[in-house]
């Protein structure tokens, strides 16, 4: 008998040592999780500006328009959007090992006139390495007066024109038309650009713009300069389809969990049975 108490002793102190490890275990877990969930924004160069790219579902028809109501649906709008009149969605994919394609659609709600000096423009950041000018990383894709496109690399200090890829790597449709976001026709791009061959990153930083010469209105998401590479937003991608279900973190987090409170299952049926004998 005393054998057993000595044991059940034992046992009680693994447990208690357990248990504090346990508590130890689910700390640590559940702050690595919210720097999970949290790492888009930290590394967001300009606060509050995150875009979250889901990978491909509907395949694109370049018309400039919504071909079908769900062609967009599997890349959320923009929050905060371009502006209380202009938002933008995105998806990336599929993948193959020559091309990686990024897809964008870009709608004005309020603008169905075809001005020369309407313009579309995205910024890329292609390495997140930021900067106070553009740099050699940094990509601009400029589409004036709804017909005409111009390819910029950062110099360092400034852009100049570059080469437009082929219609592989870049193809793009506007028109105005109606959709699901207005019923009202409007301005809407579509535009893809392949990843692999612009250089652009995993993730990136990145600026979208609207510019309406008929109301003299310039909209930007994030509403900062397109030369300032450090105040443009965030472009992280999931693999997980959109809308996402638990969090990779999560569901790591509740599976050790799980593991550790089967621990302590096994540990309190050893010790009934000690006792029991």
């Amino acid at each position: 008998m005393v054998r057993v108490q000595i044991a059940i002793q034992q046992i009680i102190g693994e447990r208690l040592h357990l248990k504090k490890l346990f508590v130890a275990f689910c700390i640590i877990s559940l702050f690595s999780t919210c720097l999970l969930i949290n790492t888009a924004s930290v590394n967001a160069a300009a606060t509050g500006y995150d875009y979250m790219i889901y990978p491909f579902q509907n395949p694109v028809t370049f018309d400039g328009k919504w071909t079908s109501t769900t062609e967009w649906t599997d890349g959320g709008p923009a929050s905060p959007p371009i502006s209380a009149n202009a938002n933008f969605r995105g998806k990336w994919g599929p993948y193959d090992p020559s091309s990686v394609p990024q897809y964008f659609v870009v709608e004005i709600l309020n603008d169905n006139t075809n001005d020369a000096n309407d313009y579309w423009q995205f910024c890329f950041d292609a390495d997140q390495s930021g900067g106070a000018a553009p740099g050699a990383s940094d990509l601009r894709i400029d589409i004036a007066g709804h017909n005409n496109v111009t390819f910029y690399q950062g110099t360092g200090t400034a852009w100049t024109p570059m080469a437009t890829p082929s219609s592989a790597d870049f193809q793009w449709s506007n028109s105005i038309s109606d959709s699901p976001t207005s019923s009202t026709p409007h301005w809407i791009l579509e535009i893809m650009v392949n990843k692999l061959a612009v250089g652009l990153g995993i993730t990136f930083n990145g600026r979208i713009a609207v510019y309406d010469a008929s109301s003299s209105t310039l909209a930007a998401w994030p509403p900062t300069s397109r030369d300032v590479p450090n105040d443009w937003g965030t472009f992280p991608y999931s693999s997980d389809p959109i809308p996402e279900s638990l969090s990779f973190g999560l569901v790591m987090l509740l599976s050790s969990v799980a593991v550790v409170a089967g621990a302590f299952g096994f540990r309190k049926k050893r010790i009934g049975n000690l006792v029991a004998a």
